[in-house]
């Protein structure tokens, strides 16, 4: 039987090729736009993670988004906040920032791909996350009080990358100010950390012209439970402040993406069935061009059976290269087309058995018209 589907493939092989090709592009676009989907998803929960632990307090008016910027809060009212929350929090991990986008987002529903980010001294760690979640230094130092320079700046790893790599003494232009790099922060689980130039807040401040404001106050339970408190103390005490945590953080996220994954998914399965009706369709034109070849061969005492099943083999050998090919492709345009990697080896092996969803669906038909197949008349068929 696979002698004979291979027979078939090789005799008609422009026909073939074309219709694995066919395949190959539709397997293609499917893990492509699932790919991206997928890595919006991944994307989501490591923007929900860089809250984990965190409580961000900002006002009402810059929503619920994470890092919040464009609408502030006085330094009065977030040393207020300070105070009405103190025996609840960790003052070493607490502290004010001020954000401002560098570099716009690559992908929807991500941070900024870089953010300054003011930090006063001392309170690096407030930002870039607990002592539990500590990221030190790949280069250079981890703190403003350890460099002795007026314009340090501290860069999350993404953020060393975006501006070629610098290493520590090296300077760099933002916002047409020259800074000096400190530190080379390694990779963070937190996206928005990976994404930031860290200064110091006085700095963040004279450089947007925003002396006396911030974009909001970070907050670390001191104790288990104690997060709970603090959002009950700040909801009744600042009417005009907004509380942001990972779950608010999850759930933005989670709406922000749902029509898109939704199109997607849409777009994926229209994909699928044109894939299916394209080997159908190839599969319908060769038994109906070998009717005679059918008719000798049932004359000769195959059974019905036996010629559906290599026909059924046929289909299975298009479509699985087919898928391979394609499989191969969109590794390729995840890898290597798009602003960022987004290879998920995973993702793409998930995929490949719609070969088997193509053999079955595309099979019925053709397998229909050769069980109608008489050998007598189709000995006459010209």
């Amino acid at each position: 039987m696979l002698d004979y589907a291979l027979k078939n493939i090789f005799k008609r092989s422009g026909r073939s090729l074309l219709t694995v090709f066919g395949v190959s592009v539709m397997i293609t676009l499917v893990i492509v736009i699932t790919g991206i989907v997928d890595f919006q998803v991944r994307t989501m929960h490591a923007h929900a993670s860089a809250g984990a632990g965190k409580i961000n307090v900002q006002p009402v008016l810059a929503g619920e988004t994470y890092p919040a910027e464009g609408i502030d809060l006085t330094d009065d009212v977030a040393s207020a906040v300070f105070d009405a929350t103190r025996t609840h929090i960790q003052a070493s991990l607490s502290a004010k920032a001020l954000y401002f986008t560098l570099a716009p987002p690559r992908y929807p529903n991500e941070p900024p791909e870089v953010i300054l980010t003011g930090v006063e001294p001392g309170k690096e760690e407030a930002f870039t996350g607990s002592i539990s979640r500590d990221v030190r230094p790949l280069a250079g130092v981890e703190s403003f009080g350890e460099a002795d320079t007026s314009y340090p700046v501290i860069l999350g790893n993404h953020a060393a990358e975006y501006y070629g790599n610098p290493q520590p003494g090296d300077t760099l232009a933002i916002l047409e100010q020259q800074f000096t790099v400190i530190g080379i922060l390694d990779e963070s689980a937190d996206i928005v950390v990976n994404n930031a130039a860290i200064v110091p807040m006085d700095v963040a401040q004279a450089l947007l012209d925003k002396h006396g404001f911030v974009s909001s106050v970070i907050l670390t339970a001191s104790r288990v439970g104690a997060d709970e408190d603090i959002v009950a103390i700040v909801q009744s005490q600042f009417p005009r402040l907004v509380v942001v945590t990972d779950d608010t953080i999850m759930r933005n996220a989670e709406e922000g993406i749902k029509l898109f994954e939704q199109m997607v998914q849409v777009i994926a399965v229209v994909v699928v069935l044109s894939g299916a009706l394209l080997i159908m369709t190839v599969m319908l034109i060769t038994v109906k061009e070998r009717t005679r070849e059918i008719g000798v061969l049932r004359a000769l005492g195959a059974s019905t059976g036996l010629i559906i099943r290599c026909v059924f083999w046929e289909i299975f050998l298009l479509s699985t290269t087919g898928s391979v090919g394609g499989a191969v492709a969109a590794g390729f345009v995840l890898r290597f087309a798009l602003a960022e990697s987004l290879f998920n080896l995973a993702h793409i092996l998930k995929y490949l058995p719609l070969a088997v969803v193509l053999t079955l669906l595309s099979g019925v038909l053709p397998a229909l018209s050769i069980s109608r197949v008489m050998p007598v008349e189709s000995l006459r068929y010209e």
